[in-house]
């Protein structure tokens, strides 16, 4: 589970990345295997008899063993792909907040909790008999920026969760 400040440090392009790179490999993972058959199905003309059928008998193991891979790796650049742009979102949208929170007075502490800054407190103190109503109003926008925060950190965490099953749902259709 991330750290909430490594929910702010977070670069989820490179998960988009990784995938469209696994989504390259197994588009050319494809093209081997079929390359593959062609070749096995070409030496028919010029090669026949018992070493012949043994090599397509191993071809269709090849074949299957490229088709369980391919549909690993597709998975998993999918999940990849999905789970970077779904973090993207909500990460940049944290930062955001905590950008947007800091920038009024607030400081945001690394769980993600919001309190009073230092010139919060003293527009507080030179309030006068208004002080009660100013703290409340800023108490109630450091819980406002608090509960926001908190969602998307938690939507983060299931996020990184859903991506993470389905990396290792791609591992289990991966051959052995």
């Amino acid at each position: 589970m991330p750290t909430f400040q490594q929910c702010l440090d977070a670069n989820p392009t490179e998960l988009m990345t990784l995938g469209a790179s696994i989504g390259s490999a197994a588009a050319q993972l494809t093209q081997l295997g079929a390359s593959y058959g062609t070749t096995v199905a070409g030496l028919a003309a010029s090669w026949q008899g018992e070493d012949y059928q043994g090599l397509v008998r191993w071809s269709g193991q090849v074949a299957a063993f490229i088709g369980r891979s391919d549909a690993a790796m597709i998975t998993c650049a999918g999940g990849l792909g999905t789970t970077g742009a779904a973090l993207m979102a909500t990460c940049t949208a944290m930062k955001a907040t905590k950008q947007a929170a800091e920038g009024i007075g607030y400081k945001v502490l690394p769980t993600p909790f919001v309190i009073l800054g230092p010139s919060q407190w003293s527009q507080v103190s030179a309030a006068g008999p208004g002080a009660p109503a100013v703290l409340a109003a800023y108490q109630a926008g450091a819980v406002a920026f608090t509960t926001a925060l908190v969602s998307m950190y938690t939507a983060i965490i299931a996020q990184d969760t859903a991506g993470y099953a389905v990396i290792r749902t791609a591992l289990a259709l991966s051959p052995s």
